[in-house]
């Protein structure tokens, strides 16, 4: 009833064609969490409320409109606050989606604007971490999560299989700074921030398996273009719950980073979760610096909305990596952080 009225309460801002033709759904999440970690050898403990320990905080506005003959228009809004701090994430206001575009029961959809690159949707579709807090092996990998200016294809499910493809123009002349990606640098071409993506998935009942490429390129006088590749599977055995994945990032004359993961997630007490994961990164292209990481987490559902859980993880450093688990607070080469989060979600 009361997301109701707030989407009463926002549509009567709007004008009143629009609502009449429209569907608005308003929603999103608050996570908070109090977070305790080490980062370095002497005075390098941290005590502090963070957001997003579980889930990314995210507000969002999306609604559709029936065209007809099974097709639809379509917009999605959607915003990160902090509420440790009560500011907003991001100075782009929308940073997290900003899309319009049209679907269809047979062909699938199509949207235009800022949205998740295929490569990061495939990630973290099998990220028992969801790809936040001390627990996600994405402190490791990284990679390009957003992609602005860009046009993204998803289509519907065929015998199991879905595909997505994106490509991002880059909006830009030589010498501009990219306004494309979560990344920007200057250029001598008008090449940069442009980047295409796909993903192929296949999922039949407790099977799924998914592979995805990106490919931006980022070049300063010569390319330096940056690709990635991931594949990754799991199988629902009902009593527990196997993952496994691979995943490349290189940049020509960069980088050059591979690693893999295994994890499990068992449900305990009906709706609890508890949830394992191991994961090596190897540096292809720098000499020990490479990292492990190991994480658990456990989930205590209070209702369909709201989540307790705590989770543990800790990375162990070669001696010229540096990879951390605590947001904006670095640590030396070598240095071995472990971090521990107990926070509560809700989603609304």
């Amino acid at each position: 009833m009361q997301k109701k009225l707030l989407v009463l309460a926002v549509a009567s801002v709007m004008s009143a064609p629009v609502f009449a033709q429209s569907q608005v759904t308003v929603g999103g999440v608050i996570d908070e969490a109090v977070q305790i970690g080490d980062w370095a050898s002497t005075g390098g403990r941290i005590n502090r409320l963070v957001s997003g320990g579980n889930t990314t905080n995210r507000l969002f506005f999306k609604g559709s409109e029936d065209l007809g003959n099974g097709m639809k228009a379509n917009f999605h809004l959607e915003t990160q606050p902090n509420p440790d701090q009560g500011t907003a994430a991001n100075a782009a206001f929308w940073q997290r989606t900003a899309t319009v575009g049209l679907s269809s029961n047979s062909w699938g959809a199509v949207n235009f604007g800022r949205q998740y690159s295929p490569w990061f949707s495939a990630r973290a579709s099998n990220d028992i971490f969801y790809t936040a807090g001390v627990g996600s092996n994405y402190n490791l990998e990284g990679g390009l999560t957003r992609i602005s200016n860009s046009a993204r294809y998803t289509s519907s499910k065929m015998n199991g299989f879905t595909v997505n493809a994106s490509y991002s123009f880059g909006n830009q002349t030589a010498g501009a700074v990219s306004d494309s990606g979560d990344e920007g640098t200057t250029s001598t071409t008008d090449k940069l921030g442009r980047e295409f993506g796909f993903s192929l998935a296949y999922g039949n009942g407790p099977l799924n398996l998914i592979y995805a490429y990106d490919k931006q390129n980022r070049s300063q006088g010569p390319d330096v273009d940056k690709k990635l590749n991931h594949v990754n599977g799991s199988y629902d055995f009902k009593v527990v719950k196997l993952l496994a994945g691979w995943n490349s990032q290189k940049q020509d004359l960069v980088s050059d980073q591979r690693s893999w993961y295994v994890g499990a997630t068992m449900p305990v007490f009906g709706k609890d979760l508890i949830k394992a994961e191991y994961t090596r990164l190897n540096n292809k292209m720098v000499a020990s610096a490479d990292a492990k990481m190991l994480a658990i987490g456990y989930e205590h559902m209070m209702s369909k909305r709201t989540v307790l859980y705590a989770t543990y993880a800790k990375v162990d450093n070669d001696a010229a990596s540096a990879f951390t688990l605590l947001g904006g607070v670095g640590v030396a080469a070598g240095f071995d952080p472990n971090a521990f989060e107990f926070g509560m979600k809700h989603s609304f």
